[in-house]
């Protein structure tokens, strides 16, 4: 007899099922939370898991991959009140069995238990379209010299399992740099777990990366399974890890040390197999040692550090992210034919220094696709009037620096005598002379002039400072 557990937050949904599949011979097990339902699995085998694909607090592709870890020859049938072909394509590429629309149909899903067809509901227009961005690749490396050795790295370190600290700018890529580590190595197969760590609050970030237990805290009603467990045998990557908090910190640096993890108000400790890849926007090297970060958790996650050029720093790469970004919009929008920028937007789009890098060309272009005119040709005037300004700055800045003894900029200051052209005189003259002071280091001179480090560059752009 072949036995069946049903994963549904839906009580009524699980004992309808179960009613209807142990009259046709099964034997069935429910449950209403993945953590309950992984117990399940760790005490019996399952010849099927039938779930919802979204259950609380985790997503259907985390629970897969957990599902197959504990017990791989189980076929997975995925139910779902709003079918997203997106999630329907990966999780039938992965392996699961079937993906059924929700509200089931008890004797087709008989017959897929029987016959164990791959039925996938037909898709309307939207999921064909977003089938079509999904089969484009997420990851454009680049052909220059930056993105040559970028790749290089990333093959020799991918099949180790190597902890990995990557170094770069707000919106470089690192996530999807992370995730290309992920796939070189023998873990690529098993789950892939990102965690913010912004946003991962003071009280609560010890809950979130490692659980906690039923009655651990007020409100912790229920058992909690952390991203380190979701993650196990897989890698787990940790963004701006520099923004948690010194207790994480030294929890973090046990669980790296002894693999092993312990949940919040528990005493069981659980043995984990996870590799780590950390990023941040700052340098751990210079803030481990003090109050920020501890020096002992840096060294122990910096086996390979790597640092992700900004855009700026790339040359003619630029058209290579242009190009996909156009393509991948325009397939989005539904649009027969990929607009093109004039030669005058382009010439925008190249000059402007990008201080939000990739993901900022890329909201860029998204914006402007929508402007492309009746010859399918996308305007200057679609642009931000950051990056239209950018390029006449720019070119008024290299006239100054060729014929003038006195930069554009403070010539500018010195005709105007108005309050703010006063204030950004004196802003600008005290951001020079702290950058002198410290050698140009960014870091410390953002820490000196007591501002965020991308807000220093927001105004080393608007100012006109050369660095």
């Amino acid at each position: 007899m072949e036995s069946i557990l049903i994963v549904d937050n839906q009580v009524s949904v699980c004992n309808l099922l179960k009613r209807y599949l142990t009259d046709n011979g099964y034997t069935v097990d429910t449950s209403t939370q993945a953590t309950h339902a992984i117990q399940l699995m760790k005490d019996n085998h399952y010849q099927f898991v039938i779930s919802d694909y979204r259950l609380p607090k985790m997503e259907g592709n985390v629970f897969f991959h957990m599902i197959k870890s504990i017990s791989p020859k189980s076929r997975v049938i995925f139910t779902s009140n709003q079918v997203n072909l997106k999630n329907v394509v990966n999780m039938i590429r992965e392996g699961a069995s079937s993906y059924l629309a929700k509200p089931l149909n008890p004797d087709e899903l008989v017959e897929v238990l029987k016959q164990k067809p791959r039925s996938v509901p037909s898709p309307s227009a939207s999921e064909k379209k977003e089938a079509a961005v999904e089969k484009m690749p997420d990851y454009v490396n680049g052909e220059s010299k930056r993105a040559k050795e970028v790749e290089f790295k990333v093959g020799k370190v991918g099949p180790t399992n190597f902890s990995v600290i990557l170094e770069g700018e707000t919106g470089t890529g690192k996530e999807s740099y992370a995730r290309l580590i992920h796939h070189c190595s023998e873990r690529k197969e098993k789950p892939f777990v990102a965690v913010d760590c912004g946003c991962l609050s003071r009280e609560l970030a010890g809950s979130e990366l490692f659980g906690h237990e039923k009655g651990a805290f007020t409100g912790a009603v229920t058992h909690k399974t952390g991203f380190f467990e979701m993650a196990n045998g897989g890698t787990i990557f940790l963004d701006e890890i520099a923004n948690l908090s010194s207790e994480i910190q030294m929890a973090l640096l046990r669980a790296l040390q002894e693999k092993i993890i312990r949940k919040v108000g528990g005493t069981k400790e659980i043995p984990i197999d996870v590799r780590i890849i950390a990023a941040t926007n700052e340098d751990l090297f210079s803030k481990s040692g003090t109050t920020g970060f501890r020096e002992d958790l840096f060294y122990r996650l910096s086996e390979f550090v790597l640092k992700v050029p900004p855009l700026r720093e790339r040359g003619d790469d630029i058209y290579q992210f242009i190009d996909f970004f156009l393509k991948k919009t325009t397939l989005e929008l539904g649009q027969k034919e990929t607009p093109r920028f004039t030669d005058e937007a382009m010439a925008c789009l190249v000059e402007y220094q990008w201080p939000g890098n990739i993901r900022e060309l890329k909201n860029a272009i998204r914006r402007a696709s929508l402007f492309a005119n009746s010859k399918n040709l996308i305007p200057a005037s679609a642009l931000p009037e950051m990056i239209r300004t950018s390029k006449l700055r720019n070119a008024s800045l290299s006239l100054s620096r060729e014929g003038n003894s006195e930069p554009v900029g403070k010539q500018e200051y010195n005709e105007r005598k108005d309050l703010k052209s006063v204030a950004l005189m004196a802003e600008s003259e005290k951001i020079k002379e702290v950058l002198e002071d410290v050698k140009y280091n960014k870091t410390k001179a953002a820490q000196k002039l007591n501002i965020h480090r991308k807000t220093l560059y927001s105004k080393l752009k608007a100012l006109n400072i050369s660095y």
